[in-house]
């Protein structure tokens, strides 16, 4: 059977908004500036691995895999676990680090000898990607807000990417609510660049173009995205 399913039935609030997109175990969507937190449609039945489903696309033509279909399994040793060959944007060349459970990623130009596979900067389902700010033409952010964790929820992991052999993800159990989608109220703040919106930390709108915090105007860098100044 298929690993890769369509899914026929719709959340009670359907993606209608400008934006939509998974985080972690939970759905978000933006209209505007504005964030509000949506049903996350699933396959019926349990994934094939713990590392759950990856799901891409809104309403009718929302689509789910298996992750561990698309991407190496962890191999965990107590309380560290490690990921070969972990998910890009594409097959060109990137630098990438996690923050607050997000993955962010930098560069995009072709491997040495190899011909760009798709035009116009597409990448691979699942990634929020855009020019880099201050840059040259080819080099691209892209972002992943639900990336692949070993027990498929990124609160209380903490992961990066290492590059000094084999490139690999490798994530730390790490103490709860300190990632997006972690729980939030007066008394627990959410990381910075996100807001507590219906009592889970979701980031501000997606709209890749930065690394440091120097390639934006206002100063702000978070999660891949320039932050107006003030919020």
């Amino acid at each position: 059977m298929s690993l890769t399913l369509a899914l026929a039935c719709r959340p009670k609030t359907a993606d209608r908004d400008d934006l939509c997109a998974d985080i972690g175990s939970l759905r978000a969507c933006w209209t505007g500036a504005a964030a509000h937190i949506v049903p996350r449609t699933l396959p019926k039945g349990t994934a094939p691995s713990a590392m759950g489903w990856r799901c891409v696309g809104a309403d009718g033509a929302r689509r789910c895999a298996a992750r561990a279909a698309s991407a190496a399994a962890f191999v965990c040793s107590g309380s560290l676990c490690e990921q070969r060959h972990p998910r890009m944007p594409d097959d060109g060349e990137w630098r990438c680090a996690d923050s607050g459970g997000a993955t962010i990623c930098a560069g995009g130009e072709p491997a040495a000898g190899v011909a760009p596979t798709s035009a116009g900067g597409a990448s691979k389902d699942g990634w929020f990607c855009g020019q880099r700010r201050r840059a040259t033409p080819s080099e691209r952010v892209c972002v992943d807000l639900s990336p692949d964790f070993p027990d498929g929820d990124m609160d209380g992991w903490r992961c990066r990417t290492l590059y000094d052999g084999p490139m690999r993800r490798v994530c730390e159990r790490d103490a709860p609510g300190r990632t997006l989608t972690a729980a939030c109220d007066a008394g627990r703040l959410c990381v910075d660049g996100s807001r507590c919106v219906d009592g889970r930390c979701i980031p501000d709108r997606p709209a890749p173009a930065c690394v440091l915090q120097t390639d934006c105007a206002s100063g702000r860098c978070r999660f891949g995205s320039c932050l107006a100044e003030g919020t």
